[in-house]
């Protein structure tokens, strides 16, 4: 079985062929179960606690998978547990997959993510972080975030070497959030 079939097939599948990809999410190639997710996906079968589990596959290409067909849905995946999965002792696919998922979420969820990934061990997966925060305050938008909420004021202190003085007092006026803290003077 090779991933190419598995991918021709979902091509021409129709939804009740969903369960023959269902079986190849067991099958011991990385490459075919990765195949597999996706002609879920292209069959838009998304099952959330079939899909859930492959974000910690051993084949990153499996959990990359996983990551979108699980993104559309993901307000409806626990962010506990996606927080989880981005804690620096997993591996760095299951983190970037997670992350993905996480910061789908929008709002509070994928702020507190990408924070978090600041610091990740991986460098790439910090710079995609860093980005998605600075992409979060576009001038057109507003941010998905709850306004005067403390965690956000607490989360932009420690982001704040991404943005100008200038760009972060306006973000925290227009969530209406307090400046940080003080800066500590050597008296």
């Amino acid at each position: 079985m090779s991933p190419y079939a598995v991918t021709a097939f979902a091509e021409c599948a129709r939804r009740e062929d969903a369960p023959v990809l269902r079986a190849l999410l067991e099958h011991p190639a990385g490459q075919v179960r990765a195949a597999a997710v996706g002609g879920l996906r292209l069959l838009d079968t998304t099952d959330l606690e079939l899909l859930r589990p492959l974000l910690d596959d051993p084949s990153p290409a499996v959990a990359r998978e996983a990551a979108r067909s699980l993104s559309g849905s993901a307000a409806r995946l626990p962010a506990d547990w996606l927080m989880a999965r981005i804690a620096p002792e997993r591996p760095p696919h299951t983190r970037r997959a997670a992350y993905r998922v996480l910061f789908a979420r929008g709002g509070i969820a994928g702020l507190r993510a990408s924070v978090q990934v600041l610091t990740d061990p991986d460098p790439a997966l910090r710079t995609i972080a860093a980005q998605r925060i600075q992409s979060m305050w576009s001038p057109y938008r507003p941010p998905d975030l709850p306004s005067g909420d403390p965690e956000v004021g607490a989360l932009l202190d420690r982001c704040t070497h991404l943005f100008s003085d200038h760009v972060m007092r306006r973000m925290r006026s227009r969530l209406a959030v307090p400046s940080g803290p003080a800066p500590v003077d050597g008296s």
